[in-house]
């Protein structure tokens, strides 16, 4: 796991190329075991690398073949790197390194874009054929792994964050556009980035350039088309797939750990995992101040029943307090998940002790576990309940609206039912993942950019099939909201994270089932929940979702709430800043600290996370 960037120079310019020295520093936490960067012809690459798999410099980057013909810089891990290394042994390779690296370059030296068939893993990476005088560049299936991208009359430019790029580009200019999205849905989906000049490879995609000239290919589409060949038992299929997905991602040169909080689905990795090893490590977080958020006890359950070394990192608001400069620093592009914090406290204080974890990130996607999906099913299925919601609406409206109790989240969530009850399926998938209307965003920006494009991409494929529904959120929740916030906040602290539920043939297998299989009126995950209920304690089996999130509300409203005021919304420098209506904001302040403020709170993060980066990267 590394961080990397590159310059494919159109010109031949030696001052262009060299401007690659400057960059490995700025991916320096992703890589802390080495950086360096390397010039050859018009091609200039940078690496910094976190060393997993043959952990010696042999295998330090951008990596050369023994010839000197391929050249390399690689972020992931290929997992079934020693059944291919076999087969090109048979063709006569002989390698210099023990690791991943050397494979996938000769794998390409022989496959060219066809390598992306064989391999198993997560990755961006970089490769340039000097003979060929072609530069190739992939991102991975479902995009756990980050690649920007900018192209100019002069050059190609690439790197794992959007900083670097920033760097080599000099831009400042902000992409409108994708404001509007952020602020809608508190992240960035799609090809655009916040600044304008600067791309993301989309999942699943590569790019070729030669002869001054970018050619993208999509090389993977996930479907919903094929359909389950019915065997003795769905749930023991999907049980190997679990096994080997997990015996795969413990292969390393290091110790493997796993995170594990009260879910699941982290319990069902952990639990495999721990068949593995003796001595498996397994990381969590508390929260000694609000119980309403803490999962540490079910957490427990889990690592005793396993005999798992288990760490469990109990935090008091003012800890988490106390790291927050240190995340808002971390943030490259605004992203605006709240619980992007704890992750990225999980991954500070789990980094001491391994170097690589295992998550369950992707089995919500997959397996229908969000509360949308438990929405979107009754508003599909079950008429009785929607008419009492209709009746109960009026009602339900007048009861004050929170995420930061009970009661006041079940209002808030049945109100915002009852408003997607009278939307088309495509329209209704974009209010269930959005913070805010589009009529709020336009309010709060001066700005206003139309995102109807990016909206119907995502939402083009749904239809009348629940699986449709779950594919949205596989294209664009998870890669832009879920992985970006993993990748960000545990490479921020050196620390890769693995993720045994997106492995492509286990993901596949999920969408050839039948959606009954997931999801009815009772039960969530059904297929996940039965495949595994040996595996799960009890108290964790048959428990309500449970979201990863902080007490922003009650933070908002007494320690953070001097720096809303003077520093992130302080109205004469909203004034001056010309992006957001003065109005807006101080309407959206005044619901923030009223007895019923909705998603107030995490409207008002969005705002403070975006303008720390722009103050930081803008201004």
């Amino acid at each position: 796991m590394c961080g990397i960037a590159g310059i494919i120079s159109y010109t031949n310019s030696i001052q262009e190329l060299e401007k690659i020295k400057e960059v490995p520093d700025l991916l320096k936490h992703r890589g802390p075991d080495s950086q360096g960067f390397s010039i050859f012809n018009h091609v200039a690459f940078a690496h910094a690398r976190l060393s997993v798999i043959d952990t010696s410099p042999d295998s330090n980057q951008p990596f050369f073949d023994e010839n000197k013909e391929f050249k390399i810089v690689f972020n992931g891990e290929i997992f079934n790197y020693k059944e291919l290394r076999s087969n090109l042994e048979k063709l006569g390779e002989t390698f210099i390194t023990s690791g991943d690296v050397e494979v996938l370059l000769k794998l390409y030296k022989h496959k060219k874009e066809r390598c992306l068939d064989e391999i198993r893993g997560f990755f961006a990476f970089g490769i340039y054929d000097v003979k060929a005088d072609t530069a190739f560049i992939a991102r991975d299936r479902f995009g756990v792994k980050p690649l920007y991208y900018s192209q100019t009359k002069e050059a190609f430019y690439f790197s794992s964050e959007l900083l670097p790029l920033q760097h080599l580009r000099g831009t400042k200019e902000l992409n409108h556009k994708s404001l509007t999205a952020y602020f809608q849905l508190n992240y960035l989906p799609g090809e655009e980035s916040i600044l304008k000049g600067i791309e993301r490879l989309l999942p699943g995609h590569c790019v070729t350039i030669k002869n001054n000239k970018a050619s993208f290919r999509k090389y993977y589409i996930l479907s919903t088309k094929q359909p389950y060949v019915v065997s003795s038992s769905p749930e023991k299929e999907l049980r190997k797939h679990l096994e080997n997905s997990v015996t795969d991602r413990m292969v390393a040169d290091v110790d493997v750990g796993s995170f594990l909080s009260g879910g699941i689905d982290s319990t069902i990795v952990t639990a495999l995992a721990s068949k593995q090893t003796t001595h498996l490590h397994t990381f969590s977080l508390g929260f000694k101040d609000n119980t309403f958020f803490d999962e540490s006890s079910l957490a427990e359950l889990t690592a005793k029943k396993y005999g798992t070394n288990h760490h469990a990192f109990m935090l008091s608001n003012d800890d988490l307090l106390e790291e927050f400069d240190n995340f808002l620093h971390a943030i490259d592009e605004p992203f605006a998940d709240s619980s992007a914090l704890n992750v990225f406290i999980l991954s500070k204080k789990t980094k001491p002790f391994v170097k690589v974890v295992l998550s369950g990130d992707g089995a919500d996607e997959v397996f229908a576990g969000y509360n949308k999906h438990k929405a979107e099913w009754l508003i599909r299925n079950n008429k009785g309940f929607n008419t009492l919601v209709k009746i109960a609406a009026p009602f339900v409206n007048l009861f004050p609206q929170s995420r930061n109790s009970v009661f006041g989240n079940k209002v808030r969530q049945l109100s915002k039912y009852s408003a997607s009850m009278k939307l088309d399926p495509k329209e209704r998938y974009w209010r269930l993942a959005s913070i805010s209307t589009k009529e709020e965003v336009q309010q709060l920006l001066l700005c206003k950019e139309e995102i109807t494009e990016l909206k119907k991409h995502y939402t083009s494929g749904i239809n009348n099939d629940f699986n449709s529904f779950l594919l949205a959120d596989v294209n664009m929740l998870l890669p832009y909201d879920m992985l970006t916030k993993v990748d960000m906040m545990s490479m921020d602290n050196g620390l890769e994270v693995r993720n045994p539920f997106l492995d492509h043939r286990l993901v596949e297998f999920a969408f050839s089932l039948p959606a009954e299989l997931k999801i009815d009126g009772k039960i969530q995950k059904k297929i996940l929940k039965e495949s595994c209920r040996d595996l799960i304690p009890d108290e964790i089996l048959n428990r309500p979702k449970h979201g990863f999130e902080v007490p922003i509300q009650q933070w908002f409203s007494n320690e953070l709430k001097s720096r809303i005021e003077s520093e992130w919304l302080n109205e004469d420098y909203i004034s001056e800043q010309k992006i957001f209506s003065l109005s807006a904001i101080q309407n959206l302040k005044k619901q923030l600290y009223s007895n019923s403020p909705g998603d107030a709170a995490a409207k008002v993060w969005a705002i403070i996370i975006f303008n720390s980066w722009y103050k930081k990267h803008i201004a």
